[in-house]
């Protein structure tokens, strides 16, 4: 068993992201094949188009809402929805919403 408590920690914000998001480990890499992150991301953040390889990630949201961008299609998800990416499928995000979001970003290493 582990056990994380880093509530009052402060995420850093990864390359390739803009706008002040910020990702915080919830349940982070070391050790496992999977981590679990919690993302904030205020009016006009997000992560530039890219896809991984060898990881699945499951984003879902928390509060507000994100929009998401694969170049072939175009939707945004809000509270308490979920989006599923393959390893190799490309994905772009941005907070296009009034409001901070805060989602989760669920990956496994294949």
């Amino acid at each position: 068993m582990n056990i994380w408590k880093n509530a009052a920690a402060t995420g850093v914000t990864p390359p390739a992201h803009f706008g002040g998001l910020t990702v915080l480990d919830i349940v982070p890499f070391k050790g496992s094949n999977f981590s679990v992150q919690l993302s904030r991301a205020p009016k006009g953040g997000g992560g530039e188009l890219h896809h991984h390889d060898d990881w699945s990630q499951v984003f879902y949201m928390i509060k507000g809402q994100m929009t998401f961008d694969t170049g072939k299609e175009r939707f945004t998800l809000a509270a308490g929805e979920s989006v599923l990416f393959e390893p190799g499928d490309p994905h772009y995000t941005i907070n296009e919403g009034d409001e901070e979001s805060d989602y989760l970003v669920i990956t496994v290493q294949q």
